[in-house]
């Protein structure tokens, strides 16, 4: 019987590419363009600095490094890292179904989140979003010391949800981080992912879209 969902929250419960997107643009106007530029190569910078950010997994320094020594500009690692720490969540939204998913979760089962990231950027996206009511058990990477797929980390979600590993379900979109980490912490894992070009496997349930649990659960 299940008893515990757990979530991932970037990319699983929020729009992390949309709020990557609206961040980047954010900055570079605020810090890094000083000359007159138009919006088609504003936005050509703007996608060079997501594909290297690669949805969150990208080294931020390596990532910097190109696109100082690609597009002729002089972003600040400290700097960007500082601000980005403290401003993505003003940027990052939840997805359009999210609040409906969690108001017909809440109730039926305890709720968690892991989440990987420093404290102060996940407590401000997760505050920003005004979800925390929602939530019995909120594992953060920065705080708890160990980041997934590490499976100490989902067995201190376990411990504070006080469930056992076969009474809970984890869901998030990153197959190595979410999909293989609750997996050998002896979760059921289920993988979010809306690209069709990605395959299923039997072992892992996968759905497209937040709102799907609810047909599921």
């Amino acid at each position: 019987m299940i008893k515990a969902v757990i979530f991932d929250y970037d990319g699983t419960l929020a729009n992390r590419e949309k709020g990557a997107c609206s961040a980047y643009r954010a900055y570079l106007k605020n810090f890094v363009i000083k000359e007159k530029i138009d919006d088609v190569h504003f936005e050509a910078l703007v996608q060079d600095l997501l594909l290297w950010d690669e949805f969150g997994a990208g080294n931020k320094k390596y990532m910097i490094e190109r696109f100082n020594n690609k597009h002729g500009y002089s972003i600040n690692h400290d700097h960007l890292i500082n601000w980005w720490i403290e401003n993505l969540g003003i940027y990052e939204p939840l997805f359009e179904n999210t609040l409906k998913t969690l108001d017909y979760l809440k109730g039926k089962y305890k709720l968690g989140i892991i989440t990987n990231g420093t404290k102060l950027a996940q407590n401000t996206k997760i505050d920003c979003t005004n979800i925390r009511h929602y939530f019995d058990s909120i594992v953060i990477s920065g705080e708890f010391g160990k980041h997934k797929p590490d499976v100490s980390i989902f067995e201190e979600a376990l411990r504070q949800l006080d469930v056992l590993p076969h009474e809970a379900i984890y869901v998030g979109d990153s197959f190595y981080n979410d999909v293989l980490g609750a997996y050998n912490a002896k979760i059921k894992p289920i993988w979010i992912w809306c690209d069709d070009g990605k395959y299923n496997l039997d072992s892992t349930k996968r759905i497209f879209k937040i709102e799907d649990l609810m047909e599921i659960l």
